[in-house]
């Protein structure tokens, strides 16, 4: 089970960066294979830094949860990816429920806006008392956030920052960690896109109040 950190007596989700997983990324390279043309990393290694899925490079990020100091505005790329394909909560990285209300998952996005049918996110799923405790804790949350309950939550592509096929450098100047791009699976930026993390797209939502989580935090905690 994986450990939950606290900073400032306050829990640290599963998915953010921690100072000490900072890494330089590797110069990039222009990689052509057959009819794939795109960016790579002269040691690309094919099982650690491409997607299978998407075929996106993927930014390199280092393991290290604990350490260092909490990056709340961040999140981990490696444990973002996890907890998106396994359907891990994203606060405590243990697998989240699929029991409650038709096997649907709850989701929860820093938004006042209502979470809307198809709407993308880089958010995996979350157990209903940990997103209570991220709505106690998170500033923010306070500022307001939405909730749904969703049905299923295919890949819908990646957030990197897209860079251009001339120069390979970043298509716009400086872009922030939280302003990454996200870009659909099948699109011509895909192959110059280092990607930070998977991007998801959210079918069959049901909102849910706050007190509505409350409810199923009781229910997540009663025996099957």
């Amino acid at each position: 089970m994986p450990r939950q950190f606290e900073w400032g007596g306050m829990p640290v989700p599963y998915i953010t960066a921690w100072s000490a997983e900072s890494l330089d990324q590797p110069p990039l390279i222009r990689r052509v294979v057959g009819s794939f043309h795109g960016i790579g990393y002269a040691d690309e290694d094919p099982r650690a830094d491409r997607d299978a899925d998407t075929g996106a490079l993927l930014a390199r990020q280092a393991l290290a949860p604990g350490f260092g100091i909490p990056v709340f505005e961040e999140m981990n790329g490696l444990r973002q990816r996890q907890a998106v394909r396994q359907m891990l909560c994203q606060v405590c990285g243990r697998p989240a429920p699929m029991r409650i209300k038709g096997g649907r998952s709850l989701y929860m996005v820093g938004s006042g806006t209502p979470i809307g049918e198809g709407e993308t996110t880089t958010a995996p799923s979350v157990h209903p008392a940990c997103a209570l405790e991220s709505v106690e804790h998170c500033p923010s949350l306070h500022r307001g956030f939405s909730a749904a309950l969703v049905e299923y939550s295919p890949l819908w592509g990646v957030a990197g920052v897209v860079h251009d096929p001339a120069t390979l450098g970043p298509r716009l100047p400086s872009p922030s960690p939280t302003r990454l791009t996200r870009v659909p699976v099948g699109s011509p930026d895909i192959p110059w896109t280092p990607a930070a993390a998977l991007v998801i797209s959210l079918h069959g939502i049901t909102p849910i109040s706050l007190d509505g989580i409350r409810k199923l935090a009781v229910l997540e905690e009663a025996p099957c």
